[in-house]
């Protein structure tokens, strides 16, 4: 039987996820609500769906069994806590809290529910970070992994630019090689008089010693979203906005001085000319991998998992207050 279910904010990912859930075999979407009245009156024209007055009514109606929090950041502590509550599984896109705190009273009632809490870091179910993951190790040692992702406009009026953009890099660089930061540097600004920071340089040295570089802006007038991970043994380049969207590099990083001149000097000739590989990856939907995970979680397939995926948000979020609180005491 399919888990009924209802999503809550119907706006641009909001309506990605209902047609993701339409598309489900393992979910049924049963209801749509949003307080925005023209939101509201779209997803009743877009989808049949059970009507209801409230959020409340439709977290008091016991036949409904996951919801799916697809609204501002601000707002997604005291919906997933209402839903916890009422005994829903829950779904919440990224952030799950932007405090550190909330986030653990949102696993421990979730536990104490036993409930499933989910947040949908998405770019870890994609093909092609699933792909990476499981090649890392021919990497060789990762000394540095580079990132932007920047884009013009899209000015978020609820968080800034790091809870919306650096937390996807942030997210898939944990899932890689573990975000157990050492040292940390953030330089950020703000744009004319809007109130949130735009543009932030933030510089990670990891434990294992990876440094990390991250730049993230909404004030760029090209759209990049690109990662470059750099091994003793092989490089990737792993690009979102392209079609072929990984390209390995089977030489990796010169990082010991014990050459000849000569023998340098190939070396060097060697990394230029590498061989370069373009792996072919499944046509998937991150998102409906993602939904798939999380019904996995709900119908108790993956019950192991999910300790590690709240120990993976809970770092992502730690990470970025201590990205904060850098540039706070600087």
């Amino acid at each position: 039987m399919s888990i009924r279910s209802a999503v809550i904010g119907y706006g641009y990912w909001g309506r990605n996820v209902a047609k993701a859930l339409r598309n489900s075999t393992e979910f049924a979407l049963h209801t749509i609500y949003d307080e925005s009245l023209a939101a509201q009156a779209k997803a009743q024209e877009d989808y049949e769906i059970a009507l209801y007055p409230s959020y409340e009514a439709i977290l008091a109606d016991s036949s409904i069994q996951a919801v799916f929090i697809i609204t501002p950041p601000q707002t997604h502590f005291a919906l997933a806590e209402s839903a916890l509550k009422q005994g829903k599984h829950t779904f919440v896109e990224k952030p799950l809290t932007t405090q550190y705190t909330q986030a653990q009273a949102l696993y421990a009632l979730a536990k104490k529910q036993n409930k499933i809490l989910y947040c949908d870091h998405i770019f870890l179910h994609s093909p092609a970070v699933q792909y990476l993951k499981k090649q890392i190790k021919s990497f060789g040692e990762i000394v540095y992994i580079n990132a932007r992702r920047i884009n013009l406009g899209l000015f978020q009026s609820n968080v800034d630019v790091i809870w919306d953009l650096a937390i996807h890099d942030l997210s898939i660089i944990d899932y890689l090689v573990g975000l157990h930061i050492k040292e940390v540097s953030t330089f950020k600004t703000r744009y004319l008089d809007y109130p949130n920071d735009a543009l932030a340089n933030i510089n990670l040295r990891l434990e294992s010693g990876i440094i990390i570089t991250l730049s993230v802006s909404w004030l760029s007038p090209i759209k990049v979203r690109e990662m470059i991970i750099g091994g003793s043994k092989k490089t990737a380049i792993y690009d979102e906005t392209k079609r072929d969207k990984i390209t390995l590099f089977d030489t990796g990083v010169v990082i010991k001085d014990t050459f000849d001149t000569h023998s340098l000097y190939q070396k060097m000739v060697e990394y230029k000319l590498g061989e370069q590989l373009t792996p072919t990856l499944p046509n998937t939907m991150a998102l409906d991998n993602s939904i798939a995970y999380f019904a996995s979680l709900v119908l108790g397939d993956n019950l192991r998992q999910s300790q590690c995926d709240e120990e993976h948000i809970l770092r992502v979020i730690k990470a970025i207050e201590m990205i904060q609180d850098s540039h706070t005491q600087s």
